[in-house]
C-alpha cells in the first residue's frame, strides 16, 4: 500500500513540473481554516461473526430501539496552498493541510474488530505480570477521533472573471491518517458502574491495574505504528471574491474519497463463512474507501507577476524602467502602454 501511494505521488509530481515551470510567473498563496466531517464507507459493511450478528439482532437499548450509527462531528483544521496560473481560468495548486473529525455512539453494536487481537483494553492483578484481555458482554459507549495530514495537488477551473470568481476543482494526493477508537465513560476509566468477572468470579477493580480505554489506534501516542498513508482523490467547488488588487476572500467545499478503512477509528473485517475455505471461521481484514466532506474559509494573496520559484528572481523587466507589462489574469491591473 505504502509503495503504491509513493509511486502515484511521484508520478503526479513529475507530470506537473512542466506546467509549474510555465505558470510560476503568476502566483497566489491561500491560507484557510476548515472543518471536516466523516461521511461514511459506501462499501464498508462487514460480514459479521455469527455471535455478533445474534447479539446485534437480539439486543436493543432500554428504549427498545435498534443500535445506533456513530454521530460524526467536524473539528477545526487548516490549509496552506501555493496556486499557479496555467491560463486565465485554469490554476494549479499545491496544498498542505490538516483535517480533523470525531464521532461517538452511546448505543453501539458489536463489530468484528472485537474478535481480533487489536483491542488494547486489558487488566492484570496487582503484583503480577499477566495481562488479561478485557471484553464486555454488553458494550459501553464508543468514541473515535481522527486526524489527517493532507498533501494534495488541486486543479481549479474558474467559471468567470472579475470580482466574483466561482470555480470547480479536482484533486489528488496523499493523506497521512492518525486515529483512535476507545470506550467512552462519564466517570473515568475503568467504569465504576460495571461488574467485571474473570472465570465467572466477580473481581474487585481496586485489586487490578487496567490498560485502556483505547480499543484501536494508529499514528497516536497509544500506538507503536505511524500514520497510515492513503490515496486521496476527489472534487469540489467554491468561489473567490476580490477585495482589492492583492487579496480575495475564499470559500470552498471538497468531497474526498480516501483509500482507508480506519477513518472512523475502526478497521474492517469480514467473517469467512465459506465452509469449503481453509480460512473458514476466521476474520479477514479488508480495505475500502471512506468519504469526507470539508468546508474551507480563508484568504488568497496575489504575489503578482514576474515571480519565479524555480529560477529565482523576477522576469520581464527592462533596464532603466518598468516593462509596462501587466498580467491579464489579475482583474485590477491596468494595461499601460509607453
Amino acid at each position: 500500500m505504502k509503495k503504491t501511494v509513493s509511486i502515484l505521488t511521484l508520478l503526479v509530481l513529475i507530470l506537473i513540473v512542466p506546467f509549474a515551470t510555465d505558470a510560476q510567473s503568476n502566483l497566489k498563496i491561500r491560507l484557510s481554516g476548515n472543518t471536516t466531517s466523516f461521511l461514511g464507507e459506501p462499501n464498508g459493511d462487514e460480514v459479521l461473526h455469527p455471535d455478533y450478528e445474534t447479539y446485534n439482532n437480539d439486543l436493543t437499548n432500554n428504549d427498545g430501539n435498534p443500535f445506533s450509527d456513530f454521530t460524526n462531528q467536524g473539528k477545526l483544521g487548516f490549509e496552506a496552498e501555493l496556486m499557479m496560473a496555467l491560463s486565465e481560468k485554469v490554476w494549479l495548486g499545491f496544498e498542505v493541510g490538516s483535517s480533523n473529525f470525531k464521532g461517538y455512539n452511546y448505543n453501539t453494536p458489536k463489530y468484528n474488530l472485537f474478535g481480533t487481537d487489536y483491542p488494547q483494553t486489558a487488566l492484570r492483578e496487582l503484583q503480577t505480570t499477566q495481562w488479561i484481555p478485557l471484553n464486555f458482554q454488553e458494550l459501553d459507549s464508543l468514541e473515535y477521533e481522527s486526524s489527517l495530514i493532507n498533501l494534495l495537488v488541486n486543479m481549479r477551473f474558474y467559471l468567470s472573471s472579475g470580482r466574483f470568481r466561482p470555480f470547480v476543482k479536482l484533486h489528488s494526493g496523499v493523506s497521512f491518517i492518525a486515529t483512535e477508537l476507545k470506550y467512552y465513560t462519564y466517570d473515568g476509566w475503568p467504569p465504576s458502574y460495571l461488574n467485571i468477572f474473570i472465570n465467572s468470579v466477580q473481581i474487585d477493580p481496586a485489586n487490578y491495574e487496567f490498560n485502556g480505554p483505547t480499543i484501536y489506534s494508529r499514528g497516536t501516542s497509544t500506538s507503536p505504528e505511524g500514520r497510515w498513508p492513503a490515496l486521496n482523490i476527489g472534487a469540489g467547488l467554491g468561489f473567490e471574491y476580490q477585495i482589492n488588487e492583492k487579496i480575495s476572500l475564499y470559500a470552498g467545499y471538497t468531497y474526498s474519497m480516501i483509500n482507508s478503512d480506519i477513518l472512523d477509528g475502526r478497521p474492517n473485517f469480514d467473517y469467512n463463512d465459506d465452509v469449503d475455505s481453509p480460512d473458514f471461521g476466521l476474520l479477514e481484514r479488508f480495505n475500502t474507501f471512506g468519504n469526507t466532506g470539508r468546508i474551507s474559509f480563508g484568504l488568497t494573496y496575489s504575489l503578482g507577476e514576474g515571480v519565479s520559484i524555480i529560477s529565482g528572481g523576477s522576469k520581464g523587466g527592462k533596464v532603466g524602467g518598468s516593462s509596462g507589462r501587466q498580467h491579464p489574469y489579475l482583474p485590477f491591473y491596468e494595461v499601460k502602454r509607453r
